[in-house]
């Protein structure tokens, strides 16, 4: 059986694009390109998504750019540089006349996952509303604008509901509460080594007001949902119960016992690590800052630069009642491990991977 004639590929001007598996779509075994003939991207991109049946790309593309150096298979004509969307800036070649349509092999995954990338713009660049501005301003929270995650976020969950029946329980029962504070919080002054470890991961369960436990919770709720759908469950509850415990440790260390003995509750340090890996791995999301009354959408770096700016702030005044080195530390930690874990997260999440690429615009 005689094989299929070469075409020349756009890119590499060499004979070496042949059919795939898909007769309407032809690829460069030498630069790994696709050229896709009229309706077969659209087809190939709604069977990449379950829940897409049709799809029309042309719909979505963003700006006409410029004339292209490369032409068409087929009509031997200039194609045209498209913007992938308005809000993604990666360039494909159209051709005008017969639509047919060329991606280099950078370009595969981002065209695929478009449909994903252009609901993921769309609600990160959502504008502030009146109902964000006044949640932010009778809560001083922050409101979140962040992609949608793929898996229920139960370990988040349960934290916030283990923490608050904690809580609850001893606002109920004076009588437990003082029995939670003596044996769940971390006291610097505990003997027993084993039960001083066991403090270490229950001292994050323990809060000492309900604006402390409601601060700790509404972080731990808008944050943890994403970094748990990026991670897993089980690698997302482990990092944040090692994360408090470090973040434990180094308000030890430095605490000075001078003053007495450190009895230390609250899940803020961990939470605090969470902030750094949201950092790191979620640059493109957004969270709101009030300026008296001016709201503003501000991206993590920033938002997490004033925070940290506070926590030095009350660390070096000496400010009592408040764990600054657990938080530092904790988001030190998570700094660090974001860093470390970057590649493999990304691998993992295809979506944050290209929206952490310059091609996103993030309006704010």
């Amino acid at each position: 059986m005689p094989q299929p004639r070469a075409r020349h590929c756009p890119s590499c001007a060499t004979k070496t694009l042949k059919p795939t598996s898909n007769p309407a779509i032809l690829g460069c075994s030498q630069c790994q390109g696709l050229w896709f003939e009229d309706g077969s991207l659209n087809q190939a991109i709604a069977q990449e998504h379950d829940c897409i049946d049709q799809y029309d790309h042309e719909l979505h593309l963003g700006p006409a750019l410029r004339v292209s150096e490369r032409l068409c298979i087929s009509c031997r004509v200039s194609m045209t540089n498209y913007q992938l969307l308005v809000h993604y800036t990666t360039e494909i070649d159209c051709c005008p006349a017969c639509d047919g349509v060329w991606l280099d092999k950078h370009e595969i995954d981002q065209v695929m996952h478009s449909p994903k990338l252009k609901q993921a713009l769309t609600d990160l660049n959502q504008k502030v509303s009146w109902k964000s501005w006044l949640f932010q301003f009778l809560t001083a929270m922050p409101a979140e604008y962040n992609v949608t995650p793929q898996r229920t976020p139960w370990v988040t969950r349960s934290l916030v509901v283990l923490c608050s029946l904690i809580f609850g329980i001893g606002v109920l029962s004076p009588e437990a509460d003082e029995w939670i504070f003596m044996n769940l919080a971390l006291n610097s002054d505990t003997q027993n080594p084993a039960y001083f470890v066991l403090q270490l991961l229950t001292y994050q369960f323990v809060h000492g007001g309900l604006m402390h436990l409601v601060g700790n919770m509404y972080f731990l709720w808008i944050i943890g949902d994403n970094l748990e759908d990026a991670l897993g469950h089980g690698a997302f509850l482990v990092i944040y119960l090692f994360a408090g415990i470090m973040a434990a440790l180094a308000e030890l260390l430095l605490f000075n016992t001078s003053q007495g003995p450190l009895l230390l509750v609250g899940a803020s340090g961990a939470i605090a690590a969470l902030f750094g890996l949201y950092l790191v791995w979620f640059r493109h999301a957004s969270l709101t800052f009030m300026i008296i009354i001016y709201q503003k959408k501000l991206a993590p770096h920033w938002y997490f630069l004033i925070w940290s700016l506070i926590n030095i702030a009350g660390m070096v005044s000496g400010q009592g009642g408040v764990a600054w080195v657990a938080h530092l530390g904790g988001f030190g930690l998570g700094l660090l491990l974001g860093y470390l874990l970057k590649d493999y997260v990304l691998r993992k999440n295809p979506l944050i991977a290209m929206l952490n690429q310059p091609e996103a615009v993030v309006r704010r």
